[in-house]
């Protein structure tokens, strides 16, 4: 049995999607998997097209210390058990303000369960919800698309992840990194997947999630890329990644890793600033590298991934490009794909 959070302190990094088709993906596996959703937004419930349960029936309800994880109503959803989001959810941060609040879902975990896999949906902010996953997990996964703001948000929740395992979870495994929405053909992408491969080693997962209309399109009917197209590249990609995931995270016996430290961030000549009124501000330490200087790209096709005129500014503190080009592509893509209640009132009837 494992519990695994999917976190990203930053919005718009696929971290919905992912939670999603790794659970549809695991349980392809003939794993026994259940999803909740933490985000008071429900996004990933309404992805589902599964109705918005009752406050008690949905995650709120597991942080009720009388909760039955094996008696919980659960709706069902993409090849898996889902507990879905509550507008109730919002409503009920005003009351969660005691520091035991964090520690609710992981009493209501360790009272037993009959699932191989608790995965836990989380928003793109740190909020008592977020923080009850995270004490509640043995494992995160971290989606991350290899652009700038997605990069500080993802080590942002790295670091994140160390205090609650230094302070609250001891026994939780160093996270993993995901990158998501990968587009092979766009030269940025390769080398913040270089820079983070380079700083984190073996806690970016090997495998990438490359870009895919598929996924996009089973996004908008409730149905899971499985459904509608299981061999598309989003789908063998989730699937690789489910199988990479569950080789560490569902391992018999498997003790908690360490959570490795960064590496050392080379010494590297300032980066040359064209065409600027006037310098830059000096940059801090420990930031994630500049893209390379904007050149034409080839104009969008394939899946229809978004495309961004011109890299970001440089992030502060961005050691500078090294004159060579990347190892190695993160992927080539592949040619387009065709398309219950009890106890609940500790709460207040939230």
């Amino acid at each position: 049995m494992s519990v695994i959070s999917v976190c990203n302190h930053k919005g718009g990094t696929g971290k919905t999607t992912t939670s999603i088709h790794l659970a549809a993906a695991l349980a392809l596996q003939g794993r026994r998997v259940l999803v909740v959703d933490f985000d008071p937004q429900g996004f990933l419930t309404r992805m589902l097209g599964a109705a918005e349960p009752k406050p008690e029936h949905s995650g709120l309800g597991l942080l009720d210390p009388q909760a039955d994880l094996r008696a919980f109503p659960v709706q069902r959803a993409g090849g898996f058990d889902l507990i879905g989001a509550s507008m109730a959810l919002t409503k009920a941060l005003r009351a969660l303000t005691k520091p035991t609040d964090v520690l609710w879902l992981r009493e209501t975990v360790r009272a037993g369960h009959d699932y191989d896999v608790v995965l836990l949906d989380t928003a793109a902010a740190l909020s008592v919800y977020t923080m009850n996953a995270l004490v509640a997990s043995d494992h995160v996964v971290i989606p991350v698309t290899p652009e700038y703001q997605p990069v500080v948000g993802a080590e942002q929740t790295w670091q994140t992840v160390g205090l609650v395992r230094d302070k609250l979870n001891p026994a939780l495994a160093g996270p993993r990194f995901l990158l998501t929405q990968v587009d092979a053909r766009l030269n940025r992408h390769a080398r913040y997947a270089e820079y983070l491969r380079e700083k984190y080693g073996e806690g970016v997962l090997q495998t990438p999630i490359r870009t895919s209309s598929s996924l996009a399109a089973a996004s908008r009917d409730g149905r899971t890329v499985y459904d509608i197209q299981p061999t598309a590249r989003g789908a063998l990609d989730y699937q690789e990644a489910a199988r990479e995931i569950a080789g560490y995270a569902l391992a018999e016996a498997s003790a908690p890793g360490p959570l490795a430290a960064p590496a050392p961030e080379p010494a590297a000549p300032e980066p040359v600033v064209s065409n600027a009124t006037s310098s830059p501000p000096p940059a801090p330490q420990a930031a994630p590298p500049s893209p390379e200087s904007p050149r034409p790209e080839a104009a969008p096709h394939g899946d229809g991934a978004d495309r961004q005129a011109a890299p970001e500014p440089p992030p502060a503190g961005a050691p500078a490009e090294p004159a060579r080009q990347p190892s190695a592509p993160v992927h080539q893509p592949d040619a387009p794909t065709p398309a219950v209640a009890g106890g609940w009132t500790r709460l207040g009837g939230l």
